[in-house]
């Protein structure tokens, strides 16, 4: 499995205009690439962190799918949907050993 991981910091607090535009995104990413075992939106509850609002949760289950998922049209619609609102990110891409012991 592949985690990957994107921490966002808005410009302003997320509008609730954003909230329909992920939700039509997050339906045609689901639709056109496979091997997605979860994909969500959730908000940062770490006060530490606190400028990084929320993140894009995603898990995949082979690196290839991973690859694809950044290669498709329903990628880059949902960075189209998302960048006007986004200050600045930070990725993490990592290995989710199958268990841990």
């Amino acid at each position: 499995m592949y985690l990957h991981i994107v921490l966002m910091a808005p410009h302003t607090p997320v509008s609730p205009e954003l909230e329909p535009k992920l939700d039509q995104a997050f339906i045609r990413i689901h639709q056109e690439c496979s091997d997605i075992e979860r994909f969500e939106w959730v908000p940062n509850l770490s006060r530490s962190s606190a400028r990084y609002s929320h993140a894009l949760l995603s898990v995949f289950r082979t690196q290839e799918a991973l690859d694809a998922y950044r290669q498709s049209d329903a990628h880059q619609a949902m960075l189209d949907a998302i960048a006007p609102h986004i200050q600045d990110i930070i990725v993490l891409d990592s290995v989710l050993e199958e268990s841990l012991p």
